[in-house]
């Protein structure tokens, strides 16, 4: 797995159109994406400006050719826009993973849910 986690600060007044970027994209690309596996974007608690954006591949190279691609440009230029500065984007493999049950999502509430039709849950037993 490989997994790119970026960091940027939005302009003033523009954390909600940050975030309706990342609902866009999450409607428009995963289909898409050969390789994709899961996003998500992370507020900070301390500084509702600054965000994080955590987005994993099955690899390196899925990961590289979905940044090539034009579509993926414009979006970056678009988040760009919105940010005090360039975003900040650190690249990494996984060195250990672990995830709660699959029950994890029983405590987000309903509205924020998003979920990926391409993943099956296994029930727990």
């Amino acid at each position: 797995m490989f997994v790119s986690i970026s960091r940027y600060r939005a302009r003033p007044g523009e954390d909600d159109a940050i975030v309706a970027l990342h609902e866009d994209w999450q409607r428009r690309v995963p289909a898409a994406a050969p390789g994709f596996l899961s996003s998500e974007l992370l507020r900070s608690a301390g500084d509702p400006q600054l965000f994080f954006d955590i987005v994993r591949f099955e690899s390196e190279e899925a990961a590289r050719a979905h940044s090539r691609d034009p579509e993926q440009r414009a979006w970056c230029r678009r988040l760009a826009s919105l940010s005090e500065v360039e975003p900040d984007t650190l690249d990494c493999s996984v060195a250990w993973w672990w995830t709660t049950p699959p029950n994890w999502d029983a405590r987000i509430p309903r509205e924020r849910r998003m979920i990926d039709p391409h993943v099956t849950r296994r029930k727990s037993r």
